[in-house]
């Protein structure tokens, strides 16, 4: 039996991306199945010139009256690498209505005999998949690294706690150490995946072996991070690096933490380096910014 990871983001963050790149280079012994649940709509059938037929619209109105997981198979397209894809429609209003029936069934796919990769879009309250996110063995939120979105997913993990094994992908540059972001959220950094909005277009036309893919930025360290998730290894930059004086729950500093308040300068931009003379960054709330005022954190 394989796993069932769901991708989503508090904020648009490139979660389709990370999820194309994964199903393109995952471990070649092990089957997978991308599902493209994005209530915004899907771009991949687009994308890689797909008629519109099979995709989820389809998957719907076959699985009206009740159906196995294994169905699922019979409405994908495949991938360059062999991988089974279930494309979304283009339009919001008929993936929001194909998700919503459709979500049962969804929530099943751990059933199956494949590593399922969800494509949950972004993370919202009214969102038709929320269920199936928080059902799957595993979830991966993906957040750029700048300060606001790393404030959005402390914000959406106070009601919404992660499940063992999830954690953080990241995209774009992050001025922050992998321990601080997993000590604030709670989250292992599981990698970061580098902004590039160019290869995903020929990841749906060439093999991600192909001489042109196979050394791409993104190419090379989504095969690294489908290599860890596969195999279900204990999670880069795991929680067992930092240091034991976390809170006393043993596990983080609570969500939405002091260092995005005090790891910051007066314009919210990344903290100064550090120096034998700066404050401590494991002190509180109550720190002094750089003009010897209190810091004030937004929870």
């Amino acid at each position: 039996m394989g796993t069932a990871t769901a991708f989503g983001s508090v904020r648009s963050s490139g979660v389709t991306t990370l999820v194309l790149a994964l199903g393109a280079t995952w471990p070649a012994d092990r089957k997978a199945l991308v599902v493209e649940a994005d209530p915004a709509g899907g771009t991949l059938a687009a994308l890689a010139g797909w008629p519109a037929e099979p995709g989820l619209v389809s998957l719907a109105a076959a699985a009206r009256r009740g159906a196995e997981p294994s169905l699922v198979f019979e409405h994908c397209q495949h991938l360059p690498d062999g991988a089974s894809l279930l494309a979304g429609p283009a339009r919001a209003d008929q993936a929001r209505s194909a998700l919503g029936m459709l979500a049962p069934l969804l929530g099943r796919l751990g059933e199956l005999d494949a590593d399922v990769l969800l494509d949950c879009g972004r993370l919202e309250e009214t969102s038709p998949v929320l269920g199936v996110f928080e059902g799957a063995d595993r979830q991966v939120l993906v957040s750029r690294g700048r300060l606001a979105d790393l404030q959005a997913v402390a914000s959406w993990l106070e009601p919404h706690p992660a499940g063992p094994g999830s954690g953080l992908v990241v995209v774009g540059d992050v001025p922050y150490p992998d321990a601080e972001i997993t000590e604030a959220l709670g989250l292992a950094v599981l990698g970061h995946l580098p902004w590039d909005p160019q290869t995903p277009d020929a990841l749906v036309a060439y093999p991600a072996s192909d001489r042109r893919l196979r050394m791409a930025p993104l190419v090379r360290t989504a095969r690294t991070l489908a290599e860890h998730l596969a195999r279900d290894v204990t999670p880069l930059g795991a929680l067992d690096e930092l240091d034991e004086d976390l809170e006393p729950t043993g596990r983080h500093a609570p969500v939405g933490g002091w260092w995005w308040g005090a790891g910051c300068c007066k314009h919210g931009g990344p903290r100064p380096p550090r120096t034998e003379t700066a404050p401590s960054p494991r002190r509180r709330p109550s720190e002094v910014d750089g003009r010897g005022g209190p810091v004030r954190v937004d929870r």
